[in-house]
């Protein structure tokens, strides 16, 4: 960087303009930006310091501010303890600022403005004097029809005191007649979007869902007491045991005695979950819904390998949101995945950069290329979403330069054509790549060698646990992209729990070998029709080899393996207890399988003379024992307290379940789950 260069961006700095990565905004890398996140407590000493660490484990769903709010359940009479500030969790809470905010209650936020202006008075929770005492409120999501209720307040004589749409919500229960729980009602009925809240008093904390269980919420128990939070991951980090989540249109009342109070503000008719949970926001480790995102994640990458395979010599993820989805594709295919990017965990907030050339070295800051991983390579990118464009135009060009010959963009989500009014920071429609070019014109714009997306009914089924336990797909969807470099169309199939893929090479009709529970590969080589090796729990094996047309052999659990013989054109089965992928080889149009659970393998053609072709159909028994694993209303998983509790039945759940899984998918398909006056839309943040 020369010296004028440096010289420009410290200028920069010192203006004090910084923006939070978001899509919003002027950004290095277009990601849709989640809005905030929120943590409380209930009844645990030393509140602060229990929420700090809870807020420092949310603080992915944002960097611009935070606060916390404290208050003691045995001095109800004294006013709360707060402290906000503009920055990181770390940055704004000292060991003094925790000292000082005593307390066996509280509740924090960190929040990531979409729309609004970025100023401390912004910072949650928000703070009031009211008729019975002191109100704190924080909120993640957002409140479509903020703006109205706000200018009716306002031409009743309300004066707001931030932007922030949360402010309404205060508004809305001070002037109500009702006593506070009612009046907490009567104002969540009032308001339209998607919202977790906390809501605090002197004596009393409640938790509420938006009507569609929009933004995630869940409730734990530690030390007698309780934790709410916008993800599992803050309660793993507290120590606390994960409860329930809350349900859609549902409050839960703390302070009235010993039990939780339950009261539903509106009914069940549509669950919505946001898909972008899944997809991006929501850190690997966190449960959403009963679905753990690592896993959902994985499945994606699996079901975007069956959908759109492509030959290639390394797998590599963009950090950090896609490295799940990236290693799921490889197992699946069977091509090596490799850390063919960085990212720099330590460069913090981006300045905002005076031109163009300094804004691409910020992303070869941000970013890096492997270049011993990706020179000479054809490199398939997995990425979560593509908004603008200009991220994976910029990525695709780096791993370019550091020596690709060919990149071949996947993503694992379906093109996002739609702006959010739930609390995701989106650009509008015009700035949406997708809602103005073809996939074709991407492919195009971001200067990849071929491009696809994840289909909608894919990701549905992906992240409702679809994809078996050994790779095999639900029956009637096509499985088994195989992996083989050979003259005669080797086949490769998936593999088995655990992950490992399916690998076949050979110039003529490759052998296509799947790896066992904990990923323990077998490995296929061969002239025509060389050796099979498929590894069970431990490694344990079975070998088959021939000079034409070999014998495979798959281990099961034990070593108990299926056996599969053939002349020229042999057929490898497979499929040991728990659920060992098969193995399949043949000189000229091999078959390929896949095992399922209990070992039902479902059996595909491969086509003769096409080097990786797939292997296409699930086993009528294999495929269909693929279950809902994750899904809420399995009755193994079922929470029917929960529900009880919630006043819902299992059935009236499974039915809010209907459309997309019970995810709102509206930035894909444009079926928004609530009213949207878009003559007027609202994207203020909370």
């Amino acid at each position: 960087m020369s010296a004028e260069e440096l010289s420009g961006l410290i200028r920069s700095w010192a203006d004090g303009g910084y923006y939070n990565e978001g899509a919003g905004r002027e950004d290095l890398f277009d990601k849709v930006r989640e809005e905030c996140g929120v943590f409380g407590v209930f009844g645990i000493p030393d509140a602060a310091a229990l929420t700090y660490y809870g807020l420092h484990a949310l603080q992915h769903r944002g960097e611009e501010s935070c606060g916390i709010c404290t208050v003691e359940s045995e001095r109800p009479f004294e006013s709360f303890r707060a402290h906000r500030g503009m920055g990181l969790v770390k940055e704004v809470f000292t060991k003094e600022v925790l000292d000082g905010l005593r307390g066996d209650r509280a509740i924090g936020h960190v929040r990531y403005s979409t729309a609004g202006s970025s100023a401390l008075a912004n910072a949650q929770p928000l703070v009031f004097k009211y008729r019975d005492g002191d109100l704190a409120v924080a909120t993640n999501g957002n409140l479509v029809n903020a703006p109205e209720i706000r200018a009716e307040l306002e031409a009743a004589g309300s004066i707001f005191q931030t932007t922030s749409d949360t402010e309404v919500i205060a508004h809305l229960i001070a002037r109500s007649p009702l006593d506070f729980v009612g009046a907490v009602k009567e104002a969540l009925r009032r308001v339209v979007g998607g919202f977790a809240f906390l809501i605090m008093t002197n004596n009393r904390l409640i938790a509420a869902s938006d009507p569609n269980g929009l933004r995630p919420l869940c409730m734990g128990r530690l030390s007698g007491g309780y934790v709410f939070a916008s993800e599992t991951c803050a309660l793993e980090t507290v120590g606390a045991e994960f409860v329930r989540d809350i349900y859609p249109g549902e409050m839960l009342i703390l302070g009235e005695g010993d039990e939780i109070r339950i009261e539903r503000f509106a009914p069940l008719e549509r669950r919505a979950v946001c898909a972008m949970e899944y997809i991006y926001f929501a850190r690997p480790d966190s449960d959403v819904a009963g679905i753990n995102l690592h896993a959902a994640r994985k499945r994606m990458g699996s079901r975007l390998a069956i959908e759109s395979f492509v030959d290639a010599d390394v797998v590599t993820g963009v950090p950090d949101s896609s490295i799940s989805a990236a290693i799921g594709y490889a197992e699946q295919t069977g091509i090596p995945y490799e850390l063919g990017l960085i990212k720099n965990k330590y460069t913090g907030r981006t300045f905002i950069q005076p031109s163009q050339e300094l804004r691409e070295r910020g992303v070869k800051m941000k970013l890096s290329a492997v270049r011993r991983v990706v020179e000479g390579k054809r490199v398939v990118m997995i990425d979560d979403s593509i908004v603008r464009g200009t991220t994976s135009r910029r990525i695709v060009n780096l791993l370019r330069e550091a020596g690709a010959v060919e990149v071949h963009v996947r993503i694992t989500s379906p093109p996002f054509a739609n702006p959010c009014f739930y609390g995701i920071d989106t650009p509008d429609r015009k700035d949406l790549i997708a809602a103005q070019m073809s996939v074709e014109e991407i492919r195009k714009a971001i200067n990849a060698d071929s491009l696809q997306f994840l289909s909608k009914e894919g990701f549905i089924e992906a992240v409702m646990g679809r994809v078996g336990a050994a790779g095999a797909i639900g029956a009637g969807v096509a499985v088994g992209a195989g992996v083989g470099l050979g003259a005669a169309g080797g086949v490769g199939v998936a593999g088995g729990i655990g992950g490992a893929g399916g690998v076949g090479a050979g110039a003529a009709g490759g052998v296509g070998v799947a790896g066992g529970i904990g990923g323990a590969g077998g490995v296929g080589a061969g002239a025509a029709g060389g050796v099979g090796v498929a590894g069970g729990i431990g490694g344990a094996g079975g070998v088959g080899s021939g000079a034409a047309g070999g014998v495979g052999v798959a281990g099961g659990i034990g070593g108990a393996g299926g056996v599969g013989a053939g002349a020229a054109g042999g057929v490898g089965v497979a499929g040991g207890i728990g659920g060992a992928g098969g193995v399949g080889a043949g000189a000229a149009g091999g078959v390929g399988v896949a095992g399922g659970i209990g070992g039902a393998g479902g059996v595909g053609a491969g086509a003769a003379g096409r080097a990786g072709s797939a292997g296409v159909g699930a086993g009528a028994t294999g495929g269909s024992v693929a279950g809902l694993a994750g899904r809420r209303f399995d009755p193994s998983v079922l929470d029917l307290k929960g529900l009880e509790a919630a006043g819902l039945s299992p059935a009236e759940f499974e039915a809010a379940l209907r459309i997309n899984g019970g995810m709102c998918m509206a930035c894909f398909d444009n079926d928004y789950p609530t009213r949207i006056d878009f003559g007027k839309p609202s994207r203020t943040c909370g």
